[in-house]
């Protein structure tokens, strides 16, 4: 068998392991839309530069920002799919490693955050029972999830439990983000939780994702989302507001405009992939893929500690 049949057939089978039956969540609340860098291809070792933010404020001092002095994170990822007979992602979680070496830099201790290397229904709710055993009102609790669609629907049964367990976390500053097919379905759940957090679902609830295998040949290993949202903390251009630090959502909307960028000029570049989602229309629509964030907060979150040096 040819590469490149191989490389289809592990994308079509990833494809169909991402299709659910999960009706569309509610709409999330509306976010403003970035303009999607102008850059013609992305290089194999570079993002698409984005263009400075214009009239920016003046910069604020870091410590008038609100910032947390503790914080706490589950970071679930999910490559191995043999016992469930879906098509595996072998990226050897280079997913909760990006986003636990960011957690890292930001100040958090290395004992205050968890990989799930593998997970399941009772796994995952170990892992929301420790937040909420442990996560005081004012500390940042981050819940991070990657995998299949299909998995979190079919196998997990996602909406049977997830909202109760989230509810249950008493953290004031709860952030949840999902990298999967069809997303915005599994962040929706929680929809008119009386407390406050913010919730990203990396694409919209009838929206493939994308995660990056090193046989495909192309720059991104893992979720594409994910990759963009954990550089863009290191982005200085991310800081639209000019205040010195980069909050959750400005990351999220870079990470959007970056992702779409990456889809449209790298993944619909090779004719196989394009194919695939050509019978989703997706490779018609210039908004594709859209990140869904509904945020309660009412400011910005930020993963930098009050603490960190």
């Amino acid at each position: 068998m040819s590469r490149k049949i191989r490389v289809l057939m592990l994308l079509v089978a990833s494809l169909a392991a991402c299709t659910s039956a999960v009706p569309a969540a509610n709409p999330a609340l509306p976010t403003p839309m970035p303009v999607p860098p102008t850059a013609t291809a992305v290089p194999p070792a570079e993002t698409p530069t984005l263009a400075p933010p214009t009239l920016a404020p003046t910069p604020t001092a870091i410590p008038s920002l609100p910032l947390s002095s503790d914080g706490w994170a589950v970071l679930a990822e999910k490559d191995d799919y043999d016992d469930v007979q879906m098509a595996n992602l072998p990226v050897d979680y280079i997913n909760v490693a990006r986003l636990h070496q960011l957690l890292l830099d930001s100040g958090w201790q290395d004992s205050h955050v968890r990989q799930m290397r593998e997970f399941d229904r009772g796994t995952l709710q170990e892992g929301l029972d420790w937040l909420e055993e442990n996560a005081g009102p004012d500390d940042v609790v981050f819940l991070y999830v990657a995998a299949h669609g299909k998995y979190l629907n079919d196998v997990l049964r996602w909406r049977e439990f997830f909202a109760q367990e989230w509810r249950q976390i008493p953290s004031h500053r709860r952030l949840l983000v999902i990298d999967s097919c069809q997303a915005a379905n599994y962040t929706g759940v929680i929809l008119g939780d009386p407390a406050p957090y913010l919730a990203i679902a990396a694409v919209a609830g009838d929206e493939y994702g994308w995660s990056g295998l090193e046989e495909e040949g192309l720059p991104i290993i893992g979720g594409v989302f994910t990759h963009y949202f954990a550089a863009a903390f290191e982005d200085p251009q991310a800081d639209a507001d000019g205040n010195g630090l980069v909050s959750v959502q400005e990351a999220a909307l870079v990470a959007e405009g970056q992702q779409r960028t990456y889809m449209h000029e790298v993944v619909f570049a090779v004719p196989e992939f394009l194919e695939v989602y050509r019978q989703t229309g997706a490779d018609q629509d210039p908004t594709f893929p859209d990140v869904t964030i509904d945020d309660t907060l009412g400011t910005p979150l930020y993963l930098a500690l009050r603490n960190a040096e």
